[in-house]
């Protein structure tokens, strides 16, 4: 039978683990990975097309639909900097438990340090959780203060020796930094998102190609990458056909509920 405290797990949990892997195919480049390898270059990321974009992604729990996410990318291209606006819907439904996520984040690439950093994001979890969260990062992306339902807390990046220098991202940064990594060809790669209350850790691996069949589109080539640190349950597909997007996702829970790509445009 299933528990009470499982199934507020799962609603919870599965509104802030799809928007986390939902956020690995925000920034996308018209361009292969195999192509990208030792190619494509930090400097050049103003050059590349970098288009507005709305993604929409079903949840499945035991081959039934309980939910979506819904995001919007905008990007504010200049001379000096590159922007980005992500806003986020998410709703969940599951027996007679409801839930909704809504995110709104700004970020940046910085030509100075050569990766992304976030300024600033704020959330809002209505349902079994309701809370209400915002931040702000400075010091590169090394510290943060968090406002969790009218509580401040502060978070230092280096009071971590194994991750000193490593800046502290938004779950939509996070999705930013991920897919350049690799676009980048790297195989192996940790990185930091500021979660409401700790800072969560991720150690990710590409696992190599394989062929999965999609909900939707049937038999697909894709790249499969898996988290190898203490979130070891999530693996993330990756497929060429579809502009190199995440296309399917299961998440690191208890009953590991899978989450696939429906509905994506681009306007450039």
């Amino acid at each position: 039978m299933i528990q009470i405290s499982h199934i507020n797990t799962f609603i919870r949990h599965a509104i802030i683990m799809t928007i986390v892997l939902v956020s690995l195919s925000l920034f996308q480049l018209p361009i292969s990975y195999a192509n990208t390898a030792n190619k494509l270059a930090f400097e050049n990321l103003s050059s590349q097309h970098q288009c507005n974009k709305q993604f929409k992604y079903s949840i499945h729990l035991f081959n039934d639909e309980v939910g979506y996410l819904q995001r919007t990318i905008n990007w504010h291209n200049d001379m000096d900097t590159s922007k980005a606006t992500v806003t986020s819907f998410a709703e969940v439904s599951f027996l007679w438990l409801d839930s909704t996520y809504q995110q709104q984040a700004t970020m940046e690439y910085s030509s100075i340090y050569k990766h992304f950093l976030t300024h600033s994001f704020s959330q809002k979890l209505t349902g079994i959780k309701t809370r209400e969260m915002s931040a702000t990062l400075s010091d590169s992306g090394l510290s943060s203060t968090v406002t969790l339902n009218n509580k401040v807390s502060k978070f230092q990046q280096s009071d971590n020796a194994n991750m000193k220098g490593i800046p502290l991202y938004d779950i939509d940064t996070l999705g930013a930094q991920i897919r350049l990594n690799l676009l980048q060809g790297k195989t192996r790669f940790t990185l930091s998102r500021q979660a409401s209350k700790k800072i969560e850790t991720y150690q990710f691996k590409v696992a190599g190609d394989e062929v999965i069949n999609h909900i939707k589109w049937g038999p697909q080539q894709v790249t499969k990458v898996v988290e190898i640190g203490k979130h070891g349950k999530m693996v993330l597909w990756f497929s060429a056909k579809h502009d190199h997007q995440l296309i399917k996702a299961q998440l690191d829970m208890i009953f590991s509920p899978l989450v696939w790509l429906s509905e994506f445009s681009k306007q450039c």
